[in-house]
């Protein structure tokens, strides 16, 4: 394992950890002074936003620092991306992610990425034929964009370059954005196969 990568998990289940004790020392310090409850607390955001907290528990606020600890470490998935210039994946580049999924670097974990998403893109095309007949257009035109930019999310990860058929993703975005007008971008057979298909 690379140390890069232990260092980056190691400090992030260090943070979960603090998290944790921390939420559990103020649900035991509740539980331990049960009579005072007239602690109060204030945060100022930008804006002139304020959170005012008035007659909680002093444990309280230490649990809600444990939640905001935990959250914020596990907020963002971890990427750590070892490509650089001269540095391409057939010469030992690499991209290393979890808690967003599987890891896309090479071209066989995008593969089988894509074979899962097919069913999914097939599940999203089938959604505008089985909208009411009496829904307004512009309420069905708005469900069509949402799925389009499901799809869109959906397809990101497992994008594969111009020399096998996807070509790039910028384009294929904007022809989307733009409705999906006739003909679509050239150079995109594989895109489109998986964007329409179970259409």
């Amino acid at each position: 394992m690379d140390p890069i990568l232990l260092l980056r998990f190691l400090e992030r289940i260090t943070a979960v950890l603090i998290g944790g004790i921390a939420i559990y020392l103020g649900f035991r310090l509740f539980l331990l002074v049960p009579e005072q409850r007239d602690s109060a607390g204030k945060l100022v955001l930008p804006w002139d936003i304020s959170i005012v907290m008035t007659r909680v528990g002093p444990g309280v606020f230490f649990a809600l620092f444990g939640v905001a600890a935990a959250g914020l470490a596990l907020l963002r998935p971890l990427e750590i991306s070892l490509q650089g210039p001269g540095l391409s994946e057939e010469k030992g580049g690499r991209h290393i992610s979890y808690m967003g999924g599987p890891a896309l670097g090479d071209r066989t974990a995008r593969a089988d990425a894509r074979a899962l998403l097919r069913k999914e893109i097939a599940a999203l095309n089938t959604v505008p034929q089985l909208l009411r007949k009496d829904l307004p257009e512009y309420e069905r035109d708005s469900i069509k964009r949402s799925i389009a930019r499901v799809k869109l999310a959906l397809m990101r990860p497992v994008w594969e370059g111009p020399a096998e058929g996807w070509g790039d993703f910028a384009q294929f975005e904007r022809w989307v954005q733009a409705e999906e007008p006739d003909p679509p971008p050239a150079g995109m057979g594989e895109a489109l196969a998986l964007y329409r298909y179970g259409k």
